[in-house]
């Protein structure tokens, strides 16, 4: 009798811990951007090495947030094992003159469908466009209206987005972390990295 409890009590235990193991999303993040996310060892390198995740980039130089949109469904119908997906993107929209509140729908759209599948959606404002883009290679009459535009869509994600972790931009973050007005020093890597693993704790 004693044998056969113990038996049955190792069985529930050894079905209970292949239960729990199932339950448990794999340590894995997928990054959606532009080039700001694109760098070898860039800021999302930095994040994942701090949190322990291994992590998929599908970030490219130039896109906007409908091309982020239309490769995320595309690859997670694919490949949706991942705990989290991380997305920064807005600064090709607000640079091409796309309308800002199709940007946000896009947004909460890819925030959507990650919370149906299961998985953490994380959006990362970056930088503050405001105080950070100064100068960049375009004219300035360009560069003030882009820049303006970048600041009320992060400001449109932070107040509007639904049922995700907004992180706002870094506090730190100057021009002087980036190259051009846009696209991060490794200062700025380093910084963002620091930023966006602090607000997930």
């Amino acid at each position: 009798m004693k044998k056969l409890f113990f038996f049955l009590l190792l069985s529930f235990s050894v079905l209970l811990m292949m239960s729990l193991t199932r339950r448990v999303p794999p340590q894995r993040a997928l990054f959606m951007g532009d080039s700001l996310t694109c760098y070898h060892l860039g800021w999302q390198h930095q994040v994942c090495s701090q949190i322990g995740h291994s992590y998929t980039n599908l970030a490219k130089g130039g896109v906007r947030i409908d091309y982020m949109k239309n490769t995320m469904d595309a690859h997670l119908k694919k490949d949706s094992s991942y705990s989290k997906v991380f997305i920064l993107g807005g600064c090709n929209d607000a640079f091409s003159l796309v309308d800002l509140n199709k940007s946000l729908n896009l947004t909460q759209a890819m925030v959507d469908t990650c919370n149906r599948r299961g998985i953490e959606p994380i959006v990362v404002i970056g930088f503050d466009a405001a105080t950070v883009i100064k100068k960049t290679v375009y004219d300035e009459a360009t560069t003030v209206k882009s820049r303006d535009r970048y600041a009320k869509l992060q400001k449109m994600m932070v107040d509007s987005l639904k049922n995700c972790k907004v992180i706002p931009y870094c506090p730190d973050f100057r021009y002087e972390d980036t190259a051009d007005g846009i696209h991060f020093l490794g200062t700025g890597h380093k910084k963002l990295a620091d930023w966006v693993v602090k607000n997930l704790k």
